[in-house]
């Protein structure tokens, strides 16, 4: 499945308590001056973005002895713990990617040279909406999904937890995300446009419900920036069982 910005675009609020978040506020007060350029880097972002993304469903064969896991019809294998444990009732996988495009990125590059507060707030908003882009994809998969009775699991990404980043190269190469939304890969696992994603997501049988995101269930907890904080990230939900 491949799709453009027109598909989801409407959706994208750019949530400005999340983009605060990524500006590393934590309750203090913000200046009227401060609060309208943010307000007008939010509408500057939802204008400049251009969204697209692709993924695909895989039968799968995890081995939780070995945590590897086989994408069928593939070269596709990976090893990691956490994600053969979260895959562990799955029979499928979705690949996904998307990606905010290379205009927002001149733009945050541009700023960081002539306006470096508005380059900050902006790289902010695209970060907070290349989230709501997965967001809105997964529960796009899960409308369709569920009219079987299936279920999603949390998303996953290549360099969270014990799955390395250099998995973003062999997702994107499945994928063919080079050809098909213009996202490629460096050498180190870093993707090009910058705001892009690559992530998976289990298929399932089983019901899985959602529920607020915490640091205690949160396999990023030991590494992340927020956990000290009173709220943690501010993620809002994950699928759990």
């Amino acid at each position: 499945m491949i799709g453009s910005q027109e598909n989801i675009i409407s959706n994208i609020s750019v949530d400005k308590s999340e983009v605060l978040r990524y500006l590393g506020h934590n309750g203090q007060e913000i200046d009227k001056d401060l609060n309208l350029r943010i307000n007008e880097c939010i509408q500057e972002t939802k204008k400049e973005i251009d969204t697209k993304y692709v993924y695909e469903i895989y039968d799968i064969k995890n081995d939780l002895d070995l945590n590897t896991i086989k994408f069928e019809n593939t070269n596709l294998t990976l090893k990691s713990k956490d994600v053969s444990e979260l895959l562990k009732d799955c029979d499928k996988c979705v690949l996904m990617c998307a990606t905010l495009g290379f205009n927002i990125e001149k733009n945050i590059r541009r700023y960081s040279y002539n306006d470096l507060t508005k380059g900050v707030i902006v790289d902010a908003c695209a970060t907070t909406s290349i989230e709501e882009i997965c967001d809105l994809i997964q529960d796009n998969i899960l409308q369709e999904i569920s009219k079987g009775g299936k279920s999603l699991t949390m998303r996953y990404s290549p360099g969270y937890g014990d799955l390395d980043i250099s998995a973003n190269r062999d997702i994107l190469k499945v994928l063919d995300a080079h050809r098909r939304i213009g996202v490629t890969v460096t050498n180190t696992g870093i993707m090009i446009p910058r705001k892009s994603v690559v992530a998976l997501i289990g298929i399932t049988n089983k019901k899985v419900k959602k529920v607020k995101r915490t640091c205690e269930n949160c396999s990023n907890r030991f590494n992340c920036e927020y956990r000290r904080k009173a709220d943690g990230c501010g993620s809002k939900t994950i699928y759990t069982r």
